[in-house]
């Protein structure tokens, strides 16, 4: 779950960093990460050091990342599709992408998934020399093309930047990232007056508001046993 910086002014060309929703609100009992205390992959960036638009952005001003082009597959210009969404099946009604930093869109002739992604045609692009070129770059969707959101889920982008409190209103600092588990997602929370991020679930039980038009997120910080 994305390529965001809330503290940039977002543009008919800003970016989002993926399609892929977060889910703050989950089923009741469903299971709690466990101790999620250590960041699988401490050298990374988090999210909020990327570039991208404040979480109030309306939909319609963002586009959203749906992959990353990995080469040519074929010899008729076909590209393997990285996925950067949870819900790749609707590329097949989208009609058009913005590839890298063209501004210009390109109609997207056809998706199927292959393997753990996808592959993809893309007006214009034929060959496999062609479509080597464009290795690396993403592929973006306009967020008015994304798949409708269900009750209770955001966009990553809603969520990087929020500032955080809990429940008297205490200020808490503000979400910079949000880590993949293997049960729930972690929200990754910077404290305003500094020292070791506050990792917090994302499950029902501790995050209890989301308000992206407020640019505000209520959580209960867990406590954990040493």
């Amino acid at each position: 779950m994305t390529d965001s910086d809330s503290s940039k002014t977002p543009s008919a060309e800003g970016t989002a960093r993926s399609a892929r929703p977060a889910r703050p609100k989950r089923p009741a009992g469903a299971k709690v990460a466990a101790n999620p205390r250590t960041r699988p992959n401490p050298g990374a960036r988090k999210l909020s050091e990327t570039a991208g638009p404040a979480p109030t952005t309306p939909i319609t001003e963002v586009r959203l990342t749906v992959g990353t082009l990995a080469g040519s597959h074929g010899v008729r210009g076909e590209l393997r599709l990285r996925l950067l969404t949870d819900s790749p099946d609707h590329l097949h009604t989208v009609k058009q992408v913005f590839v890298g930093d063209n501004p210009n869109p390109v109609r997207l002739l056809g998706y199927r998934p292959h393997g753990d992604g996808g592959l993809i045609r893309l007006e214009g692009v034929t060959t496999p020399e062609r479509a080597k070129e464009l290795s690396g770059q993403p592929v973006r969707i306009l967020g008015t093309d994304a798949r409708p959101l269900e009750e209770g889920e955001y966009f990553l982008f809603q969520l990087i930047g929020l500032a955080a409190s809990d429940e008297q209103g205490t200020p808490l600092g503000t979400v910079t990232d949000l880590i993949e588990t293997g049960a729930h997602d972690v929200l990754v929370i910077e404290p305003a007056a500094g020292g070791a991020d506050l990792l917090v679930p994302n499950h029902p039980e501790f995050v209890l508001d989301i308000s992206p038009e407020k640019g505000t997120i209520t959580i209960k910080p867990p406590v954990y046993a040493n």
